[in-house]
């Protein structure tokens, strides 16, 4: 049975190996590239590492970025991973960030997508936190956040998430 997440619109998935021309074209959507701090798009092979990481997640861990899908067609990906060194929190604690296709902006996919992936984390894998780092001027991201229930904002670009916010 393959696993996978249902929330009241959206379906979310692993991401597989042939999944690099539709992360590419989420990522690389001219409205997305304007929201990174790079500015430029992903090269393929840059995408096609960070992809087979992805997997490999999956295949070591258990967890790993998902695969978006409304009415079965790609809207965005949650990308699920550690955060790494200089956050200024434990560089193995998971980090969850949601990239939505522009042509479903404003619909509140990258909020109900992130949520069920914090979920999952939170029940199956029985994390007691994850965390979201958000680039001060991404307007629409920072206001997704202001819509989750009990989500602690540590600096001016990380928030963290307990399932106890989940709950109130």
């Amino acid at each position: 049975m393959t696993l996978r997440l249902d929330t009241a619109r959206l379906v979310l998935r692993p991401v597989e190996e042939d999944d690099l021309d539709v992360l590419l074209a989420i990522r690389n959507a001219p409205a997305v590239v304007a929201t990174t701090s790079t500015g430029a798009p992903l090269p393929r092979e840059r995408m096609a590492g960070q992809l087979a990481r992805r997997c490999a997640s999956w295949r070591e861990h258990a967890y790993g970025s998902w695969l978006v899908l409304l009415d079965g067609e790609p809207v965005a990906f949650v990308e699920v991973a550690p955060i790494g060194e200089g956050s200024g929190v434990d560089p193995d604690a998971i980090e969850i960030g949601v990239v939505v296709h522009p042509d479903h902006w404003g619909k509140g996919f990258a909020l109900e997508a992130g949520l069920a992936a914090a979920r999952d984390l939170f029940e199956r894998k029985e994390l007691d936190r994850v965390y979201a780092g958000v680039d001060p001027s991404n307007v629409k991201s920072l206001r997704a956040l202001a819509k989750t229930p009990g989500v602690r904002q540590l600096d001016d670009e990380l928030f963290e998430l307990t399932p106890e916010a989940l709950l109130g």
